[in-house]
């Protein structure tokens, strides 16, 4: 009948969709495993690219209730592939939108740090929630690890946006990581 028909072509599209996501997931993935896919090194506004990707995600943030403060209010200019390191604070934004919990708060800052091979921004992605297990942290960054893979399927994860970070973290030579805090997680 129409009724089972449209639901299921429903279902149909929603799987495709998230088909076409995983596939252009994966083909970023590869290029930039192989090499193929250089970062384009320019100046760029972090602050900017942060807002923005806030922006685009404004509505999901309204309708999942979540509270965001972020700590970049003033330009902060950095060398970087500008369109890689937004897909890292997507990737990093999304999950933390996925998994936020409790009070629902995601918290976006960034901190310079002073090395020997010069300054630094770290930009760290931080919500309100369960930690992750210590036995998984290591593995987040394996290709299609999932840590529970029935929240994940909830909500079309396909394990792949953080292997995507750290192909792109290492491309510009720079580290990345996760850590448990007291009321939730912290990605940088």
């Amino acid at each position: 009948d129409a009724e089972n028909r449209s639901y299921y072509c429903g279902v149909i599209m929603d799987e495709a969709g998230k088909m076409n996501k995983m596939v252009r997931q994966l083909l970023t993935l590869t290029a930039l495993e192989f090499g193929r896919e250089q970062a384009v090194i320019e100046r760029f506004d972090l602050t900017e690219l942060v807002q923005s990707v806030l922006a685009a995600s404004g509505l999901m943030l309204k309708q999942k209730e979540i509270k965001v403060e972020c700590g970049l209010t003033d330009p902060v200019f950095v060398m970087g592939d500008e369109f890689k390191i937004e897909e890292v604070v997507t990737n990093y934004l999304t999950n933390a939108v996925n998994h936020a919990q409790g009070e629902k708060r995601i918290a976006i800052r960034a901190v310079r740090r002073v090395d020997a091979d010069g300054a630094r921004i770290r930009v760290s992605v931080f919500n309100t929630g369960q930690p992750i297990p210590e036995e998984a942290l290591p593995n987040l960054w394996t290709k299609f690890y999932k840590v529970d893979k029935a929240r994940t399927r909830a909500y079309g994860g396909s394990g792949i946006g953080l292997s995507i970070v750290k192909a792109i973290m290492e491309s510009h030579r720079q580290a990345y990581g996760v850590e448990n805090r007291e009321d939730g997680v912290e990605f940088w």
